[in-house]
């Protein structure tokens, strides 16, 4: 039997892996200490879970990234020693209290020299592979930053060969959607806020319009208010249910808010046969809320206007 490793695979590992090793040291610098929740290291990626109750704001992370570029540029030396629990003890090495630890231990240290000081040290027990020297990284890119539980946040990177890969997918995203504008890749943000208020104008010339049809038909129901198929009248309240008239075309919530901005001189229950209701009270002295409460409906609102979604809306009618 032949054991044999595959060298690429192992040094993807490995940079993935002292990668986490400066990012839980840059998040400690950041945050003042951080916890480690969980993390996860694969070839030329990585995935730390933290506890924090506050997403990182887009200028952390920027600054969380160019600090781990700088640290990685810096070539300093990885160290790596074993020695016993207590002398590493004595380093001020991390450890993680989830995990248990024999009589040797394995430190890992990672040490920038700053104006021939050496104030910047990562220290943390690891039987992980790593490489020898942070400038064998290459290079760390953030990815994503998320939230996994309550209190737990999240962030992948990748690094190495991946950071390219990544690269080239998002250049290709970006070519793509530049010829789909039909514009240049510099031109995008600007050709980008020119649809959006565009589409705004739309969205508002369409509400307009929407109103204009659904109260245009709310008045042919009111000229055929004699018609039962249409229009049923129980005392002062006026009947419509939107299933299988033109009204069905448009969506519930438009139309009851145009019958009360626009027919607010009437009492209506609006309904269709999803058995959504709304119940508005236009004129003469009477709650809406009462109404509802006397026809045993579950819904919510005021003394003019309620809405719900009942069953027993169609014993009403």
């Amino acid at each position: 039997m032949k054991l044999t490793v595959n060298k690429q695979q192992r040094q993807a590992k490995m940079r993935a892996h002292t990668a986490t090793h400066l990012l839980h040291f840059a998040l400690d610098k950041m945050l003042g200490g951080t916890k480690q929740a969980g993390s996860l290291v694969d070839d030329d990626y990585l995935r730390f879970d933290f506890a924090s109750k506050d997403a990182l704001t887009p200028t952390q992370l920027a600054e969380l990234e160019y600090s781990l570029n700088s640290w990685i540029a810096t070539g300093a030396d990885v160290i790596i020693a074993e020695m016993s629990m207590d002398e590493a003890s004595q380093t001020g090495a991390k450890a993680f209290f989830e995990d248990k630890y024999g009589d040797t231990v394995r430190v890992v240290r990672i040490q920038w020299e700053v104006q021939n000081d050496l104030d910047i040290n990562s220290i943390e027990l690891c039987w992980g592979t790593h490489v020898t020297n942070t400038s064998h990284i290459w290079v760390c890119k953030i990815i994503d930053h998320s939230s996994v539980a309550s209190g737990i946040r999240r962030i992948e990177a990748v690094t190495g060969t991946k950071v390219a890969d990544y690269a080239n997918t998002l250049s290709a995203q970006l070519q793509q959607l530049s010829t789909t504008l039909d514009c240049q890749p510099s031109q995008l943000e600007n050709k980008l806020q020119k649809i959006l208020k565009d589409y705004e104008h739309i969205q508002a010339d369409h509400a307009w319009l929407q109103g204009k049809i659904i109260c245009t038909h709310l008045e042919e129901f009111h000229n055929q208010c004699e018609l039962p198929s249409v229009w049923s009248a129980r005392g002062n309240w006026c009947i419509i249910n939107t299933t299988d008239t033109d009204l069905d075309h448009h969506n519930f919530k438009d139309v009851v808010n145009t019958a009360k901005s626009r027919r607010s001189d009437r009492n209506w229950i609006i309904y269709n046969n999803e058995w959504n209701f709304a119940i508005y009270v236009g004129i003469w002295n009477m709650s809406a809320k009462q109404f509802a409460k006397e026809q045993w409906l579950k819904g919510g609102g005021s003394d003019q206007f309620v809405q719900g979604r009942d069953v027993k809306i169609k014993e009403v009618i």
